[in-house]
């Protein structure tokens, strides 16, 4: 009751942030300053503040397209500025915690990041001039350039639909810019979702005439640095860094015998002070293993010795229900 009454008493508010977010859009339209990039892009992002998945859907994009892809990002969390090719050696300082993963996640896949996507873009093409398709992740709200192609994602249990604004909810626009996008991907879907269940989302979903389709995000085998398998019955403790902590949390649950459970805000930039807390705690418990998520092991760099072998990392997978992958695909292919 108390969280309605504050909700309400701060939509003034939520109004009026995303009143100047469409005022902006409007004008960038009006003015002719959306530019499109020089060669194919695919936007993906969402409406929400974090947690709908964007970097698995990205991965998965880059997947699915042929070799000649690379993947710009604005490298959201890193100390750095402009444009930049992520190595694998790289860190969460120097890139972004999410870059990194998507190039640790897509080896041949040139992965960048750059502030300016026009720049990127520009810079990109300097050096890999056989880039034909360009993946730009959280970029749905980048205005400067006009992308080919846009998925929005949408979360199953946080839908778009029913929230509100900043700071009454945690909408970044208005509902209504959901009709800019190509493609609206219902993400973290449950694997039994029933076809009624989906036909009612699609009717929700109706009004911003875009086509609807559900994923369910399935997490890869946690293994460890030396590719070690996490067995069922071995007690772990769950570290995590994310938007949507609890959701990881109850998978962690759902799968192994978890003791500890230790959540960080999005992003954590992992410290000593954190990791003499889980040594504590792993010395206290010598049969006690850590499992996390591929994102926050990026902020844990350099790994220390005493984690090499006891933490065990996995990482998310998008699968389309209801056989509906091919489809999403062609969409977004110009082939549909």
């Amino acid at each position: 009751m108390v969280s309605r009454i504050v909700t309400y008493l701060l939509l003034p508010f939520g109004y009026v942030y995303a009143s100047v977010a469409w005022l902006r859009r409007r004008l960038f339209t009006m003015l002719g300053l959306r530019k499109p990039a020089s060669v194919f892009t695919i936007a993906v992002g969402n409406l929400t503040v974090g947690g709908t998945g964007k970097t698995p859907m990205t991965v998965f994009l880059a997947n699915q397209l042929h070799k000649n892809t690379a993947i710009l990002s604005r490298g959201y969390g890193r100390k750095t500025t402009g444009f930049r090719e992520v190595a694998v050696s790289d860190n969460a300082v120097t890139c972004g915690d999410e870059p990194l993963e998507m190039k640790l996640a897509l080896e041949t896949t040139p992965v960048f990041v750059c502030e300016n996507r026009h720049e990127g873009i520009r810079r990109l093409l300097e050096t890999h001039s056989n880039i034909d398709s360009v993946i730009l992740d959280d970029a749905f709200q980048h205005l400067p350039l006009m992308a080919h192609r846009y998925v929005l994602l949408c979360d199953y249990k946080n839908p778009f639909y029913k929230d509100f604004p900043m700071p009454a909810g945690r909408l970044r626009e208005f509902r209504c810019t959901a009709k800019n996008a190509h493609a609206l991907v219902v993400t973290k879907c449950p694997e039994n979702m029933s076809t009624a269940e989906a036909e009612a989302m699609r009717k929700d979903l109706g009004k911003y005439q875009v086509p609807v389709f559900f994923s369910t995000y399935q997490n890869a085998e946690p293994k460890n640095m030396a590719g070690e398998a996490l067995t069922a019955h071995q007690p772990c403790m769950v570290v995590s860094g994310l938007a949507r902590n609890d959701a990881f949390q109850q998978w962690a649950r759902a799968h192994y015998s978890i003791t500890h459970t230790l959540a960080y805000r999005d992003h954590q930039t992992y410290t000593e002070s954190d990791f003499a807390h889980w040594e504590h705690l792993l010395k206290e418990n010598p049969d006690l293993s850590i499992i996390t998520t591929r994102k926050d092991f990026m902020r844990m760099q350099p790994v220390p010795g005493f984690l090499k072998n006891r933490i065990f990392i996995t990482h998310t997978i998008p699968k389309f229900l209801f056989q509906e992958e091919d489809l999403f695909l062609r969409i977004l292919l110009g082939k549909n």
